[in-house]
């Protein structure tokens, strides 16, 4: 199980696994993997990837206990009841935030069945965990994909397809946004300079940075500090 597949069965019904029907009742909260589809305009549903779990896990850790399970298979399926007020608070957390939806979804299962989703929640931390710290760390450093690759001992061909795996798309794209969100939080929360801010972020120069910004906000920096500054003013 590589992504985690989190599904709203508000309305009872059933899910196709392996070739079996699995009815699931009203208020339900299932969490499956990607193998698990439902029909086209059924089930809200949101796939998570071991990497998100990272936060996760080190937030939780104390709430999982100090006792692994010697063999921990995870199931494709998994059903929690749930009643129409968790279910109306994950339909909220839904349209706005993922990882709030993971947390919230996630500290629910634990309350309903904790030693599988502890259990659950370790085995995904088990598997090749310091690549995905690994990545974290690093993050912002002036590195190509390939120099990732190089520096963490792998194939770059191998590194894109774990990173694919863990992450859930490319390198490049994750790498790109990851810079240019932090990026985005110094420009509109300190005075650094943008040219400091883009060599921070991992970029090579003040134009690849611009270039970068605004076809991701579809502003430049300087206009975007500017736009912030001026409606703080206002308020």
């Amino acid at each position: 199980m590589r992504t985690i597949r989190i599904l709203l069965g508000k309305q009872g019904g059933t899910l196709k696994v392996n070739g079996e029907m699995h009815p699931f009742p009203d208020c339900s909260l299932l969490i499956a993997s990607d193998s698990v589809c439902p029909q086209k305009g059924g089930l809200p549903y949101f796939d998570f990837y071991e990497s998100d779990f990272q936060d996760l896990y080190t937030e939780l850790i104390d709430l999982i206990g100090d006792n692994p399970a010697r063999t921990f298979v995870p199931q494709e399926l998994r059903i929690i009841n749930a009643d129409e007020d968790v279910m109306r608070v994950m339909e909220l957390l839904a349209r706005g935030s993922r990882s709030m939806l993971l947390r919230f979804a996630y500290v629910y299962c634990l309350g309903s069945d904790h030693a599988y989703f502890s259990a659950f929640l370790r085995f995904l931390m088990c598997s090749d965990r310091s690549f995905i710290e690994f990545i974290e760390t690093n993050k912002l450093m002036p590195w190509s994909v390939a120099r990732f690759a190089d520096e963490f001992g792998l194939p770059l061909r191998k590194f894109n397809m774990l990173f694919q795996e863990k992450f859930g798309i490319s390198a490049k794209r994750w790498l790109m946004e990851r810079r240019l969100q932090h990026a985005r939080s110094l420009l509109l929360s300190s005075q650094m300079r943008i040219l400091d801010i883009a060599l921070e972020c991992g970029f090579a120069n003040h134009a690849h940075f611009t270039d970068s910004f605004r076809k991701r906000f579809l502003i430049n920096p300087t206009a975007a500090r500017l736009h912030a500054t001026e409606s703080h003013a206002v308020l």
